[in-house]
């Protein structure tokens, strides 16, 4: 097991959970769960920059840049380290194996089709099915869902993509700051995503990108400074990426003749699903000719290693992760695409630590915060 759940994010997610009345099956923090005794704020904002791992904060800004001045701690996110799955593990503090949405890209039976779970699309065609349809059959509840059931007023704040969302992280942070000094919210879940898209885009190793993690230490440092003093900010990531200068096309490939289907979840977490009979040659050959790229997990061994959590898995757990499971440990990725160029310059949801480690940085803007280190 690459992520040991009751010391990641979870732990992190379980001390803000309680410290508002909700429950948790994972231990809190105790370094956090005394903070927020200690300070007793009257809102936590909880900030996620996507794809912004500790080790770009570490390596690529000063040491007395914000972001690195108040890390508070440096933690694990949930396996696999992609969107899909951490951003939901956080927002509810479940791991990816109890909540059933594993990775970008998941087969669901009900339209016999692997489709995107956030965009209600199909992965490998134009198909359009009706919104939310993963959300649907794969229910999930978040916190501040839970939060407003209990008379605790929460809301999240998005990306322009969705209704009422914000069209630059200047706006998120305004937006933040109003409700700081208003009444109207205990909670806020907010997620920012564009760093996340430069990565992939340019590669975490490019200067566009180092650029604009500057930027977003900038923000963030005059979001948390410009607080009321009754507001905690807690800034996380889902997941890091590492630079991809290799790539292994499946499609039309030697191991088509394996595939019931075409693979799922994520391009360095991958699932397939093997044709009968199949399964002992497609393992061989797998492992003959990616051994130093890629771990290839079964399905048992998957189910017994506890991989994408150590609760009790979702009843549809099984159906999603395929025969095997491959991981990626180096700068290689595969992908199944009928163009041989679709591929990322910076990918996630392997198991190198640029990808599993992310931060946690906690700010209050007055005189009784001493700081995170």
């Amino acid at each position: 097991m690459f992520v040991k759940y009751d010391e990641s994010v979870l732990s992190h997610v379980a001390s803000i959970r309680r410290y508002f009345g909700l429950s948790s099956g994972y231990p809190s923090d105790p370094r956090l769960s005394e903070l927020l005794e200690k300070q007793k704020p009257e809102k936590v904002f909880v900030f996620l920059i996507d794809g912004m791992g500790s080790n770009q904060i570490r390596k690529k800004l000063d040491k007395d840049a914000f972001l690195n001045k108040y890390l508070f701690s440096t933690t694990t996110t949930v396996f696999p380290p992609t969107t899909t799955a951490a951003t939901n593990a956080i927002r509810n503090g479940k791991a990816p194996n109890e909540n059933g949405w594993l990775g970008w890209c998941q087969y669901l039976k009900e339209v016999d089709d692997i489709i995107i779970p956030f965009r209600s699309t199909g992965f490998y065609n134009d198909v359009e099915y009706e919104q939310d349809i993963f959300q649907k059959y794969i229910t999930i509840s978040t916190t501040e869902y839970e939060l407003n059931r209990m008379g605790i007023p929460a809301r999240i704040l998005f990306p322009s993509f969705v209704e009422d969302g914000c069209e630059d992280i200047d706006e998120m942070c305004c937006r933040l700051i109003d409700y700081s000094f208003s009444d109207e919210y205990r909670y806020i879940y907010a997620y920012w995503d564009k760093y996340d898209t430069y990565m992939h885009e340019h590669s975490p190793s490019s200067k566009i990108c180092d650029s604009y993690l500057e930027h977003i230490n900038y923000e963030i440092e005059n979001l948390a400074k410009s607080l009321n003093k009754d507001t905690m900010l807690i800034v996380t990531a889902d997941h890091g990426q590492v630079d991809i200068n290799r790539y292994y096309n499946l499609c039309h490939s030697e191991f088509e003749q394996y595939f019931l289907r075409r693979p799922s979840l994520e391009q360095r977490a991958m699932a397939f699903f093997i044709r009968k009979g199949k399964e002992k040659e497609f393992e061989k050959k797998f492992k003959e000719t990616f051994e130093k790229d890629y771990i290839l997990l079964s399905k048992a061994q998957v189910i017994e290693s506890k991989l994408f959590g150590n609760h009790q898995n979702h009843p549809r757990f099984e159906e999603f992760i395929g025969d095997y499971i491959a991981i990626a440990k180096s700068d290689m990725v595969l992908i199944y695409r009928e163009r041989d160029n679709c591929f990322y310059h910076g990918q996630h949801a392997g198991i190198c630590d640029d990808e599993l480690m992310i931060p946690i940085i906690v700010y209050q803007n007055n005189e009784s915060f001493t700081g995170s280190k």
